[in-house]
């Protein structure tokens, strides 16, 4: 977890882009405090900043990176699983100059674009980009400027783990930066990067330039309804390779574990592949006597963490908000609701370790939420599946991102690996398909048989039965269920009748519908309403509501099949 900022096109001198880019970056601090680079041409046209959080190779590995000659430079935040093969294979092993997964960026760069000659438009041409970034298998928000051409590429991983904004000025110029928070102050207008693009621009008129998406996934082909039955033992096997692959550090990495599947099946899969001996950290959070807390002790137990728990009170959380929204550059109910608690946890955290494994994405390729098992066809449960994967980068991933990074800390998804989501979204979503009217099947029965000793070719325990086959409990439930009935009860006691019943007026563009959601949105509007540019970070905001249920509530527990906690402690 890093900050990278950039700006193309300033026509105010070195001096001054220099101050713009310290300033900027220096908003990016939380994400990599370790160390802070920058790079300014002589005129300052290119000007990049860097905020390092040192994982791989700390010695080295300083960004920006440069070519021997100083006239490609490159900013990275991001995590490239396949550097080694890509440095052997495409590379042909030449020496760099550090250990950094993100230094084969800009070698792969130069290879792509040598003796290629510049469009119509002076831009690099789209394949020579495209070819890069689709090449990488990882997550990044990568921005790679040829100063002696004047061109430059900004890229986003597919799924938008790593967050990416962008913004253009007055003047011309356009400003990249990991959080919208940086780019504020000096841009009309900031919005989320899209994930799986790239943008390609030139010097004569940097924000005059297009974005082009390098990543169209086979299962994504409109109207396109996957009908290959699941294969257990290649997802099994995929899964296990996605988590390995989020072990490379070196420092050491933890683990949260919410005693549900997802967290608990990261766990297992990642403790039975590190070495002997080495000190797994895990850690959970939750009121006293919330549901996650007992089920994730289960889990430590069994795998024998070394597991910290983190209690809180909802009076505590709701102290936090105001940070927690700072953070998160958003006001969806949903997302602040889940990442208070993992905001509180990650101070704990950090005091063990850098890199933290995490379980999102499960629920979103392998249809986890209570509400799908309403699904009319599998078709539309596909298409549902496809439509929360497209806008993770606006909901739990960002909540994971920015509730860990404003702690310093680094996260990894490994259920979001881009040959997992292909997998997971790829096969026949009959097989996805759950509740009364599927043989009472649970939610996510594919990845749960998969690793059930016994069935699908698995020889091994990974996970006690109960939590194998534990329910669904949404994140913002199981950390205690007077967590989000405590949030309601203060909002609805800070947000007056009257002042709800004039949303409308107040708040043009989205207007709140809950005293809740109001709470939010003021606190969104008191830290970010003051800058121009805040309609684009408003524009990139999206209410998380799920479909195919009779409420708007995003709580799991309000749904139909959801099963209290208690009873199956009864």
């Amino acid at each position: 977890m890093c900050g990278i900022f950039g700006v193309l096109g300033l026509t105010c001198g070195a001096d001054a882009a220099r101050a713009i880019t310290t300033e900027c970056t220096r908003k990016l601090r939380h994400r990599g405090p370790d160390d802070e680079q920058f790079s300014i041409s002589a005129d300052g046209w290119c000007a990049l900043g860097f905020a390092r959080l040192s994982i791989n190779d700390p010695a080295h590995g300083v960004q920006p990176m440069h070519n021997d000659a100083s006239t490609v430079h490159a900013v990275t935040n991001g995590e490239i699983y396949n550097h080694e093969a890509l440095h052997q294979e495409r590379l042909d092993g030449v020496p760099l100059h550090s250990h950094s997964d993100c230094e084969v960026i800009l070698p792969l760069f130069e290879q792509a674009t040598a003796g290629v000659s510049l469009d119509a438009e002076g831009l690099l041409p789209a394949e020579a980009a495209t070819a890069l970034y689709d090449g990488l298998r990882g997550v990044f928000a990568s921005l790679v400027v040829d100063e002696a051409r004047g061109v430059f590429v900004a890229a986003r991983d597919p799924i938008g783990v790593r967050p990416l904004f962008y913004g253009t000025s007055a003047d011309g110029a356009m400003w990249f930066a990991s959080e919208a928070k940086a780019l504020m102050a000096h841009c009309g207008r900031v919005t989320a990067f899209p994930p799986g693009h790239v943008y390609l621009g030139a010097r004569g008129s940097p924000a005059a330039g297009r974005f082009v998406r390098y990543y169209t996934p086979a299962y994504a082909k409109p109207g396109l309804v996957p009908t290959t039955p699941v294969d257990l033992p290649a997802l099994r096997a995929n899964f296990e390779r996605a988590v390995t692959w989020r072990l490379m550090s070196d420092v050491p990495v933890g683990v949260f574990i919410s005693g549900g599947l997802d967290s608990s099946l990261v766990a297992s899969v990642a403790k039975k592949h590190l070495p002997p001996g080495y000190t797994f950290h895990s850690f959970s959070c939750g009121l006293e006597g919330s549901p996650d807390i007992a089920a994730a002790q289960k889990v430590a137990d069994y795998l024998g963490t070394t597991h910290h728990v983190c209690t809180f009170t909802v009076a505590q959380g709701i102290e936090a908000l105001k940070d927690v929204i700072t953070h998160l550059e958003t006001y969806d109910v949903t997302t602040i609701r889940a990442s208070t608690p993992m905001f509180l946890l990650s101070a704990e955290v950090r005091k063990h370790v850098k890199v933290v494994l995490s379980g999102e994405g499960a629920d979103e390729v392998l249809a986890g939420y209570a509400y799908m098992h309403n699904a009319p066809t599998p078709a539309e449960l596909h298409e549902e599946c496809l439509y929360l994967v497209n806008r993770l980068h606006t909901a739990d991933v960002l909540r994971g991102d920015r509730s860990t990074a404003a702690h310093c800390l680094e996260l990894r998804v490994p259920f979001l690996d881009r040959d997992f989501v292909d997998m997971g979204l790829g096969f026949d979503p009959a097989d996805k398909s759950f509740g009364p009217d599927h043989g009472d099947r649970m939610e996510k029965w594919a990845i749960r048989q998969a690793f059930t000793k016994g069935e699908a070719g698995n020889t091994q325990e990974y996970l006690p039965s109960e939590i194998l086959w534990r329910q669904k409990e949404q994140f913002s439930d199981g950390v205690g269920y007077n967590w989000i009935d405590g949030l309601r009860d203060h909002c609805a006691a800070a947000v007056s009748d009257e002042a709800l019943a004039n949303a409308a007026t107040r708040f043009t563009h989205d207007p709140p519908k809950s005293k809740e959601a109001y709470f939010y949105r003021d606190l969104f509007e008191g830290i970010y309403g003051q800058y121009e540019a805040v309609q684009g970070l408003r524009a990139s905001i999206q209410r998380w509501v799920p479909k195919w249920s009779d409420t708007e509530d995003p709580s799991g527990r309000v749904q139909k099949i959801h099963v209290n906690f208690k009873k199956l402690d009864a």
